[in-house]
């Protein structure tokens, strides 16, 4: 039986010549992010090492693996590493991190790596590891609910559901009658300990609305302004010095968020000065004239109530977010913000809905850790009756 090797975000690394290198000695098993790797070994698993792509001087990286070691620890598999350019420094990170062994992206292209990696996996080094008393304690346990907290949920969400169930029936209906398309809308988001949700709302746009990102990027209410420029530029795609020097084409193009086409090693380049968390449009064309009322009286939230009686969700809590957006939200001082309940409404809401200004993402993160730090039944009732008065808000949401 093949050892089981898993590949996080392998991306332009995994040519077609290394997946077949690799497959000859390990079953590959390819994750597209952090998110989906924790879910797959929340529970105890039986892989043999987890290989992460990425550089080791970059920060958000290094929490990436951080995030995963202490369930490395419980079940003792291995964590490797491919990166383009590797140096001293990088060396002792790895150590530091407790990384067992580090690749250059050109390796996976020979079977050389082949007896490497299994020499590793079969004689593996003892850094990184802790004795076997003290493994449970260093695991990251499974966000629990305060129990005040569930059974607020519980009584205040079945409550509205039993109240308020003839206006869900009309509300379908009408979505139903505007246009074609499903009622509901689900989506992923990364809630409590990035645990990956089904995320309901009633649908307020026009049905494949996400197809029809590529073209609304300038109205990102979060955009800097590098990435109005880029997207000003993005009509043409864009490939990196490599693919240039080369003269070849792109191995591995990503499309962002926004359906723009760019080499992965170039979208690298551009992200710390670039990138926004957030993705907000600003008056959104996508939105119908029924999902407009809906958002503006924060009906469309109103699905949710069946996440908190399931209990993926609170009442009161920060917003649950896209995996693109929790992607960019890796490092300690952003990460805190999972560590909290994941709810309907919060801090930010009550906060900023109804002053009529856009609210920046150092805004956004900031209530959300200050959530995290010193939720309560008290502010969580506060909250609740101050979202009241917030639904009707002068800005559409």
């Amino acid at each position: 039986m093949l050892q089981k090797l898993v590949l996080v975000k392998p991306g332009y690394a995994l040519t077609k010549v290394a997946k077949e290198n690799l497959e000859e000695s390990f079953e590959i098993e390819i994750v597209n992010d952090i998110f989906s790797f924790t879910q797959l070994i929340k529970n105890k698993t039986s892989i043999s090492a987890v290989t992460f792509f990425g550089n080791l001087k970059d920060e958000e990286f290094i929490n990436s693996i951080r995030k995963v070691k202490p369930y490395a620890i419980r079940d003792a598999y291995l964590i490797f590493v491919v990166t383009d350019l590797l140096d001293s420094e990088d060396r002792k990170t790895a150590i530091k991190e407790g990384i067992s062994g580090v690749f250059l992206t050109k390796d996976l292209q020979t079977k050389e790596v082949l007896p490497q990696l299994q020499k590793i996996i079969e004689n593996p080094p003892l850094r990184g590891f802790t004795e076997k008393t003290n493994r449970e304690k260093s695991v990251f346990t499974k966000h629990k609910t305060p129990l005040w907290k569930r059974a607020f949920d519980i009584l205040v969400s079945g409550t509205i559901i039993i109240l308020i169930s003839p206006i869900l029936l009309l509300v379908a209906l009408a979505i139903r009658l505007e246009s074609k398309g499903p009622i509901f809308y689900k989506s992923r988001r990364v809630g409590t300990g990035w645990d990956i949700i089904e995320f309901y709302k009633f649908r307020s746009m026009v049905p494949d609305a996400d197809k029809k990102l590529k073209d609304l990027s300038h109205l990102n209410q979060y955009a800097t302004k590098t990435e109005a420029k880029i997207a000003d530029t993005s009509n043409s795609f864009i490939r990196c010095e490599t693919c240039e020097k080369y003269n070849q084409s792109c191995e591995s193009p990503l499309f962002s968020e926004t359906g723009d086409k760019v080499c992965e090693l170039t979208y690298k380049s551009m992200k710390k000065e670039s990138d926004s968390a957030f993705f907000k449009l600003t008056d959104d064309p996508r939105i119908t004239k029924l999902g407009k009322f809906l958002r503006n009286s924060s009906i469309d939230e109103l699905p949710q109530l069946f996440n908190v009686l399931k209990g993926d969700m609170s009442i009161v809590g920060n917003r649950p977010l896209p995996i693109y957006e929790a992607e960019k939200l890796t490092t300690d001082q952003f990460s805190k913000r999972f560590m909290a309940p994941a709810g309907i409404t919060g801090l930010w809401q009550v906060t900023k809905r109804g002053k009529g200004g856009p609210m920046s993402e150092e805004e956004r993160i900031s209530l959300d850790n200050e959530y995290a730090d010193k939720f309560s039944l008290f502010m969580d009732i506060k909250i609740l009756l101050m979202t009241i008065p917030a639904l009707f808000q002068k800005e559409n949401v």
